[in-house]
């Protein structure tokens, strides 16, 4: 699990990283607004390694579960954790 994590956080990294250097000389002439929306692109193509290295993880490893039951019923409304807080 650790390997497959280091390896796509670290290529998410680098596509968040190369992506951003690579738009910073083109942010005054695109404007403000475009700009926004190509920042916006760019950090959601590399969250998307996230989604990659869940099926990856999977596929390689077998059972994966993402919630598991008893970590439900602790953020229930019903629960006294809950209400504490």
């Amino acid at each position: 699990m650790k390997k497959t994590v280091l390896v796509f956080g670290l290529i998410g990294g680098v596509v968040i990283s190369a992506l951003m250097l690579g738009s910073i000389p083109f942010a005054k002439k695109i404007g403000f607004d475009k700009s926004q929306f190509v920042g916006y692109t760019v950090m959601v193509l590399s969250f998307l390694m996230v989604f990659f290295g869940i099926r990856s993880y999977r596929e390689n490893i077998g059972t994966f579960r993402l919630v598991a039951p008893s970590q439900l019923a602790l953020s229930s409304p019903s629960s006294p954790e809950f209400a504490t807080c």
